[in-house]
C-alpha cells in the first residue's frame, strides 16, 4: 500500500511512485506467466548433447485459479433492496447491463486471483453513459492518506503508447475531482487532457483477494516447480531406458564394421568367455511415484482446491459429504466474497454519486449483495425449504435462494404482471359469457 501525509502531491511526486511500483510489478508478471504455462522449468539451462532435457509443464496455477474462480463467481452475482421501494435497483440494471456487469465481476475475480488484487475505472463514455471497467494490477496502484481507517487520494494508471521514436509513457492521475493525463518525456510532463468527474470521490474500485494481497497458486508456486521438475526428469529416464547402451564382455576386438554387420544380421557370435548385455539405470518406480503423488496432494492440500478426480469423489456421495470434502474451499470462497462485496459496494456507490445529480435515490447501503456458489443443487427440496420459511421471510428474499434466478426483483415483477394479465384474461371471459348468457335470455324471453 501506497501512502502520504501530504496534502497534495505534484506529477514529479507522483511519477517517483511509478517507478517504485514497476518493480513491483515484476511479480504481476512471473504470475500472469505462471496462469498461461509460462513456467520457471521452461528457463532451465540445456543439458549436453545426447542427454533427454524435457520440460513439462503441469498447468496446476490455471487450474487452481479456474476451479475457485468458478465456485465463487460461476452463478452471477444478485441484488436484493432492503425496502420495498426497487427504484435504486431500476436505476442501476441499465449501468449494470451496459457494462455486462456479470462479465465484468468474472474477470475482477480472476485477476483477483492470480495476482492478489485488481481495479476497476468508473467513468461516462462519449455518449455521456456510466461504465465501469476492468484494469490490471501491473498498471496502475492507488496512494492513500495516513488516517487510521486510509482514504484514497490518488489512483495513478501509467501505460506506454507508440512504438520506435513515436513511443511516449502516459500517466493519468485520478482525484476526487477530476482526471488528469499526462505525457511524459524524459523528467518532463505535459498535459493532455483534463476533466471534471461527477462521482464525488476517486472513481477507482480496489478489490482484494485476501489481506495478504496474494494470488491463489502464489504460495504452492515452488510446490509446482517441483512436481514439473519430477515428471521432467520421470520422461528423461525413459528416454534414457530406451537409449540404453550394449555392453560387451571380453569382446576387445569388435569394431564399427562388426556392430553394423550385428546390426544387419541381429546376431552376435560371442566366445566361451564373451558377453552382452545391455546397461540399464536402475529405477524405483515405487518411491518416484509416491514422490510426485505426494507433491500433487500438497498442491491441492494447501491452494484449497480439491481434485476432482480423486477417488473421494465418488458417484454416490451426499450433498452434505461433498459439502464435507470441499469445506477448505468454501472458507476460501467465504474470504473472498467478503473482500469482493467490498468493492462492488464501492462501485455502486460511486455510480449513485453520480446519478444523484440527476434524479433523487436512495443511499447505495439500501442494497443486498447475494453470491451463490456452484454446488449442484436439490431443486425439489429446497423449494420446500422456501415453502417453510414463507410466514418468517419476504417473497423476494425467498426467490433469491433459488440458483437459477438471477435477479428476484425483476422475477417478481414477471409473476406480477403474468398475474394480473391472468386476472384480466378471466375478467374479460366471464364478462363476456354473461353477455352471451344475457343475450340468450332475452332472446328466450321473446319466444315465451
Amino acid at each position: 500500500m501506497y501512502r502520504t501525509d501530504k496534502e497534495e502531491l505534484t506529477i514529479e511526486e507522483i511519477a517517483e511512485f511509478v517507478k517504485k511500483h514497476k518493480t513491483v510489478a515484476e511479480r504481476y508478471k512471473e504470475l500472469q506467466d505462471y496462469y498461461i504455462g509460462k513456467h520457471k522449468i521452461l528457463k532451465a539451462e540445456e543439458k549436453a548433447n545426447g542427454v533427454p532435457n524435457n520440460k513439462i509443464v503441469n498447468p496446476f496455477p490455471r487450474y487452481i485459479t479456474d476451479t475457485l474462480v468458478g465456485y465463487f463467481v460461476g452463478q452471477p452475482i444478485s441484488y436484493i433492496s432492503k425496502t420495498d421501494k426497487n427504484k435504486l435497483l431500476e436505476q442501476l440494471q441499465p449501468v449494470f447491463d451496459y457494462s455486462d456487469e456479470q462479465e465484468e465481476n468474472l474477470e475482477l475475480a480472476k485477476i483477483c486471483s492470480i495476482k492478489g488484487k485488481a481495479y476497476e475505472v468508473v467513468y461516462r463514455d462519449e455518449q455521456a453513459q456510466i461504465r465501469f471497467n476492468e484494469i490490471e494490477p501491473e498498471e496502475m496502484f492507488i496512494i492513500y492518506d495516513m488516517k487510521l481507517n486510509p482514504s484514497m487520494k490518488y489512483a495513478v494508471r501509467f501505460y506506454t503508447v507508440g512504438e520506435g521514436e513515436e513511443k511516449s509513457d502516459i500517466i493519468e492521475v485520478y482525484d476526487i475531482a477530476k482526471v488528469t493525463i499526462y505525457k511524459q518525456e524524459d523528467d518532463k510532463f505535459t498535459v493532455i487532457e483534463e476533466q471534471q468527474h461527477t462521482f464525488g470521490d476517486v472513481p477507482v474500485v480496489e478489490y482484494l483477494n485476501n489481506k495478504e494481497e496474494q494470488g491463489d497458486f502464489e504460495q504452492v508456486m515452488t510446490l509446482i516447480d517441483a512436481y514439473n521438475t519430477a515428471q521432467s526428469n520421470t520422461l528423461n529416464d525413459m528416454e534414457q531406458f530406451t537409449d540404453a547402451y550394449l555392453v560387451l564382455v571380453n569382446l576387445f576386438d569388435t569394431n564399427s564394421a562388426d556392430l553394423k554387420k550385428a546390426r544387419e544380421d541381429r546376431t552376435f557370435l560371442l566366445g566361451g568367455d564373451g558377453d552382452a548385455k545391455w546397461l540399464t539405470k536402475d529405477v524405483n518406480d515405487s518411491w518416484i511415484e509416491n514422490y510426485k503423488n505426494r507433491i500433487k496432494q500438497d498442491i491441492h492440500k494447501f491452494s484449497y482446491t480439491p481434485d476432482m478426480q480423486d477417488e473421494a469423489f465418488g458417484n454416490n456421495l451426499s450433498g452434505v459429504s461433498i459439502r464435507y470434502k470441499i469445506l477448505a474451499m468454501e472458507q476460501i470462497r467465504s474470504n473472498k466474497e467478503r473482500k469482493f462485496k467490498k468493492g462492488l459496494q464501492r462501485r455502486i456507490e460511486l455510480i449513485c454519486n453520480s446519478l444523484s445529480i440527476q434524479k433523487d435515490l436512495d443511499t447505495f447501503t439500501e442494497i443486498n449483495i447475494k453470491f451463490s456458489n456452484t454446488l449442484p443443487q436439490n431443486v425439489f427440496e429446497l423449494s420446500q425449504t422456501i415453502q417453510n420459511l414463507q410466514p418468517i421471510l419476504s417473497k423476494e428474499t425467498l426467490v433469491s435462494l433459488l440458483p437459477f434466478i438471477e435477479n428476484a426483483s425483476e422475477e417478481l415483477q414477471k409473476k406480477e404482471a403474468e398475474l394480473d394479465s391472468e386476472v384480466s384474461v378471466s375478467y374479460n371471459f366471464g364478462k363476456n359469457q354473461q353477455n352471451v348468457d344475457n343475450k340468450d335470455g332475452d332472446i328466450v324471453g321473446e319466444d315465451n
